[in-house]
């Protein structure tokens, strides 16, 4: 019986020496290689810090030879307050795989891109349900006023006017759909026949 515990004893204690050792060497030893893993788990902290680090998107790229996590986050907020986020929250092993390249945007700017992105694929998708085949929709980010450009075939039977006055009426009723800091956003309709 004494043979037994004594072997129990052992046995235990070496599984917790095993466990305590690779607890403490956690940032030394390589964490599960599969890339879908370690790029979920990256995901994972960097959702969890999107909103208080201002990130407006991040995009992880296995691609060799140089595997990069992109992310694009306010000006106004701390480009080194995420990094230490990051080392935090992140295993080592994780982190080391990847370069990081932080863009810094201004959010006025995000906004109105994500509110411009916004009316063209409502532009795009009214069209369709029209079956206007030759209208084509696309947006621009010009100074004073971003612009939702309007082209139409000059064979089309389309008027410009009209089609200025249908999409504005239309885009006018989508406003309130938008998230609430983008309903405010002033931009012009053009249309041009070519």
């Amino acid at each position: 019986m004494k043979k037994i515990k004594s072997v129990s004893i052992f046995i235990i204690t070496f599984v917790v020496l095993l466990l305590y050792d690779a607890y403490s060497n956690k940032d030394h030893v390589a964490t599960n290689h599969d890339s879908k893993a370690r790029d979920g788990r990256i995901a994972s902290v960097l959702d969890n810090g999107f909103d208080e680090y201002g990130l407006f998107s991040f995009e992880i790229s296995d691609k060799d030879p140089d595997p990069t996590i992109f992310i694009v986050m306010d000006e106004a907020n701390s480009e080194k307050e995420l990094q230490k986020y990051l080392e935090k929250n992140a295993s080592k092993a994780d982190l080391n795989h990847y370069n990081i390249d932080i863009s810094k945007r201004n959010l006025q700017e995000m906004q109105i891109e994500h509110a411009m992105a916004l009316f063209e694929g409502i532009a795009i998708d009214y069209i369709n349900e029209k079956n206007y085949n030759d209208v084509q929709v696309h947006y621009s980010i010009l100074k004073p006023k971003p612009v939702l450009r309007i082209t139409i075939n000059e064979t089309s039977k389309q008027s410009s006017k009209d089609i200025k006055t249908e999409l504005e009426n239309f885009l006018a009723t989508k406003v309130t759909e938008l998230p609430k800091p983008l309903r405010d956003i002033s931009y012009e309709i053009q249309v041009v026949k070519v």
